[in-house]
């Protein structure tokens, strides 16, 4: 399909990370964008000119979405709820539900009327395997969207994206190179662990292949660079990348368990985010590795990998990171 049949195209979430850059990429193929915003004054300083068409509205009031999809042929739903630092619980805060459930419930009802061709929301692999508020959140959504399609009989798919790379400072993979980098990470252990991660523009590819792939719809599919990495091995392409030698001794496994313990406890007394939890501790240590045959099988191949980014990383943080 010609990208441009996708056009008019409604974006949320278009201020997150990946939204910002799956706008900017739709202008640049001439697509007509319309952004759903709390805040159209912010977000037209991000899109200066005459290329976006702002709608003020919010997924948590339903009353603020009417007229939304007049005129929308492509919706792309990638709003989601991002924890304060007054919520220190990450996957527990109840913003998940508002937004990601209830929220998609609202944009259905407010879609119903509208010329909707296509359907892809972006969720994530948690919401698979992750049994927290943040996983039921992103199912609910999920099963929405399906539904919605078949009933409206138009292509409707998910898009479960792994760990994200190549947000320029923003993410959890630039946040743990620059904390190994510093020396503010320690020598971590070696454990048997694989994990999946896409960089930012191979899931923008990912996106609109699902929006305008004629096979597509009905399904959900899983983004990945199609490698396996662990944090030790991410621990050590960052010392690499910076020259420096391998430490000869690890961190032993009872000392990080006893640390996420205890950050565990500082948070919920303190009510303030700790940097290593249980949670933190299980995603560090944890298998994360997802196949994405179907996204594939419809011509999809990842251009990025971790490697190259951690060596991007590292080349941006000057004398400065040294720790």
């Amino acid at each position: 399909m010609n990208p441009e049949a996708l056009s008019p195209v409604l974006v949320t979430g278009a201020t997150g990370q990946v939204g910002q850059r799956l706008v900017g990429t739709l202008i640049a193929q001439g697509l007509g964008v319309t952004v759903l915003t709390r805040a159209p004054e912010r977000a037209q300083a991000l899109w200066p000119g005459d290329a976006v068409r702002f709608h003020r509205g919010d997924l948590t009031d339903p009353s603020s979405l009417v007229g939304l999809g007049n005129g929308i042929h492509t919706v792309l739903h990638l709003a989601s709820h991002h924890p304060g630092p007054h919520e220190p619980d990450l996957y527990g805060a109840p913003g998940h539900w508002q937004v990601s459930a209830e929220g998609t419930t609202h944009l259905l009802g407010a879609l119903t009327a509208a010329p909707i061709e296509r359907l892809v929301y972006v969720s994530s692999v948690r919401a698979d395997t992750h049994d927290t508020l943040y996983g039921r959140a992103k199912r609910a959504a999920e099963q929405q969207i399906l539904a919605f399609g078949e009933q409206r009989g138009i292509k409707a798919s998910v898009l479960r994206l792994p760990m994200v790379y190549g947000l320029d400072g923003t993410g959890n993979l630039e946040r743990l190179v620059r904390a190994i980098a510093a020396g503010r990470f320690p020598p971590w252990p070696r454990l048997a662990q694989r994990r999946s991660a896409i960089h930012v523009e191979d899931a923008i590819s990912a996106l609109l292949l699902l929006a305008s792939h004629p096979a597509t719809g009905g399904q959900v599919y899983v983004a990945t660079d199609g490698q396996a990495y662990s944090t030790r091995w991410i621990y050590e392409q960052t010392l690499r990348a910076l020259g420096r030698p391998l430490p000869s001794w690890t961190l032993p496994g009872w000392a990080l368990r006893l640390a996420a313990e205890a950050g565990t406890f500082a948070e919920r007394v303190l009510k303030r985010r700790m940097p290593l939890t249980r949670e933190a501790l299980a995603k560090l240590t944890q298998d994360a590795w997802y196949k994405d045959e179907g996204l594939r099988a419809l011509g999809f191949a990842a251009r990025w990998d971790l490697e190259s980014e951690i060596r991007r990383l590292v080349r941006g943080f000057g004398p400065a990171s040294a720790p």
